[in-house]
């Protein structure tokens, strides 16, 4: 259940940081204001983001691979 909310959060947050990204490029196309900041934000927390759930995944990975291959010598 644990691990089925932190997919549903980290899916949601990088959606979040996707859509800045592309409201900051769309902003600094049309020359708004704060158009800059909204981009580099955004880019910011989907690599942050992105890293975190790479690392997530690797555990998870070696949880697995534990798993599958308890008795190997």
């Amino acid at each position: 259940m644990k691990i089925e909310k932190m997919n549903k959060l980290m899916k949601t947050l990088i959606l979040i940081s996707m859509a800045a990204v592309l409201m900051g490029a769309l902003f600094k196309l049309q020359h708004y204001p704060h158009g800059d900041l909204l981009f580099w934000c955004g880019i910011w927390s989907n690599f942050i983001l992105s890293s975190f759930e790479i690392s997530r995944l690797r555990e998870i990975i070696i949880k697995s691979n534990k798993t599958d291959h308890p008795a190997e010598l």
